[in-house]
Parts: structure tokens; C-alpha cells; sequence
């Protein structure tokens, strides 16, 4: 089932390129695995509905996160490329990658648990090409690493639109913080909230922990 909606996702997403106007939201197709798989309303709310402006291309070096597949701990241990469909203004970007399922999906104690968060991201400026990280780090990239016997954890990739080509996040800001404490428990949807970032786009993938 989950092979099949990818190859949907694919089509369409060709279909899109050539047809943008498809519909008034033409980007609402990607919304229904997270809604499958509960990243919808985990991580992003169901109401207002989340009506994306872009298609979020996530990239680790030995492939891709596709809305629900599968990596282990060995491919997605550098963070990944980023790109995006181009969107309508001038604009920065915030990425954001983000655990719901800490230490499980059942038993969310530590939920979310903040795994990166970089502003200033610049859209990539030709076919192919990646976005530019032109600030570091906010919260240093740490790679999918579950706890043995935790089960599959879900990676939530959100890209938000930056209010200001100025933004930036204070220094003492929990989100600058890269200690176990400072990135968990946290909410992204607060967070988006109280820097008046907009949710403009959003991918996922899979990493199981290992059997005990």
C-alpha cells in the first residue's frame, strides 16, 4: 500500500510541475500519508488544516525520506539536503527536524525531542540545486538514533517561512541548547507560534530501533 501511494506521489508531483493550478491546494496530496501515519495531528495540528505551499525534498546521502519509507541509523547520519519547489516572494526559511515518539510511540514521555533546527535557509537558486544554509546551526544536527527495543520512531522534516529577512532566535533560547534536556519535550507547533514562522511545508521518514 505504502509502495503504491509513493508511486501516486510521484505521479502526481509530475503532473503538478507541468499543471501547477491542479487545484486551490494543489499540494494537499502529500498531507495524506502524514494523516495515515498520525504526523498529522502529532506533530502538525488537524485544525486549522495544513494546506502546503511547497514539496519538501529531504536527501541523505543514500537516498531519500519519502513521506513514510524506511531509513536506518547508518544512512541518515549527516544531515541531508535540503530543497524545495519554488514559492511566490523573498523570503528565508526555518527547517526543523523533530521526534514525536520519545523514548516510544507508545510512551511519548519525552516527546517531541528536537533532533535539528537551522534558520536562514535560503531557496535553492536553480533546477537541481539545494537550499543554502546561510546561519548555523540553531540546534546542532543529531542523527535518528532510537533506543534498543523502542520500535519505529517517525522524523518529521517542517519548513517554516521566516517572518523577516532579519530573524533570528535569542541566544538564550532553549533552542539553542544541543543537551538531552534542552531538546526534549519540546513543541514545534509552540514554537512556529511564538516566532510567527509559517508552516509552508513538511516530509517524514521511518528509523526503527534495534530488537533488544
Amino acid at each position: 500500500m505504502r509502495t503504491d501511494m509513493l508511486s501516486s506521489l510521484h505521479l502526481f508531483v509530475v503532473l503538478l510541475t507541468v499543471y501547477p493550478a491542479l487545484s486551490l491546494y494543489p499540494y494537499d496530496i502529500v498531507t495524506l500519508p502524514m494523516k495515515e501515519d498520525g504526523v498529522i495531528p502529532d506533530v502538525i495540528p488537524a485544525n486549522p488544516p495544513f494546506h502546503p505551499q511547497a514539496l519538501l525534498s529531504v536527501t541523505f546521502p543514500t537516498g531519500p525520506a519519502l513521506l513514510g519509507n524506511t531509513l536506518n541509523t547508518t544512512s541518515s547520519l549527516a544531515p541531508p539536503m535540503i530543497s524545495f519547489t519554488p514559492m511566490q516572494g523573498e523570503a528565508l526559511y526555518t527547517i526543523v527536524m523533530t521526534d514525536p515518539d520519545a523514548p516510544t510511540r507508545e510512551n511519548q514521555t519525552y516527546a517531541q525531542y528536537r533532533h535539528w533546527l537551522a534558520t536562514g535557509v535560503r531557496p535553492p537558486q536553480g533546477v537541481n540545486a539545494s537550499a543554502e544554509f546561510t546561519q548555523p546551526d540553531t540546534t546542532a544536527y543529531l542523527s535518528p538514533n532510537p533506543p534498543a527495543g523502542s520500535g519505529s520512531h517517525r522524523y518529521v522534516l517542517l519548513l517554516y517561512r521566516e517572518p523577516s529577512i532579519n530573524f533570528t532566535i535569542p541566544a538564550d533560547a532553549v533552542e539553542n541548547g544541543n543537551d538531552f534536556d534542552r531538546r526534549r519535550n519540546w513543541n514545534v507547533t509552540i514554537f512556529a507560534a511564538s516566532y510567527n514562522l509559517e508552516l509552508v511545508a513538511a516530509n517524514f521518514f521511518y528509523v526503527d530501533g534495534p530488537s533488544r
